[in-house]
């Protein structure tokens, strides 16, 4: 089952997007409240998909982001503020705060269909275990 992380600080939206991702068939991490408890999460469970408030708590939650990256786990930002996304993360997927339930659904769908589509695309390393250079 894919299971898609949610970070999010503010419990009323957390439990929505809880809801949302469950009713949709997917299994939720989370919700994670902090960017230093989603490290500690991160560094014991597997996820296919994060949705991240950006603001959490104060606090930026692209140290978390960063993280992601380095997995390779794919991420949707949801924000109420799009002027808080820096220039290296504009080409990521966001959601604008309020959003619709169908909308957030055909995102996350779409971002784990290109996800699909890059992991099969990747090159398989050789039978001898060298990588292609």
């Amino acid at each position: 089952m894919t299971r898609i992380l949610v970070v999010e600080d503010e419990n009323f939206l957390a439990m929505e997007l809880t809801w949302i991702v469950e009713d949709a068939g997917y299994s939720v991490v989370g919700p994670e409240r902090s960017v230093a408890e989603t490290s500690k999460m991160l560094a014991w469970n597997k996820v296919d998909l994060a949705l991240l408030d950006i603001n959490i708590d104060g606090e930026m939650v692209f140290p978390v982001s960063m993280m992601l990256d380095t997995l390779g786990v794919p991420f949707v930002f949801i924000t109420s503020n799009s002027a808080l996304v820096p220039a290296e993360y504009r080409h990521r997927p966001l959601m604008t705060k309020p959003f619709r339930p169908q909308a957030l659904l055909a995102l996350i769908q779409r971002v784990l269909v290109e996800r699909a589509a890059a992991l099969c695309s990747a090159p398989e390393p050789s039978a001898s275990g060298d990588r292609p250079g």
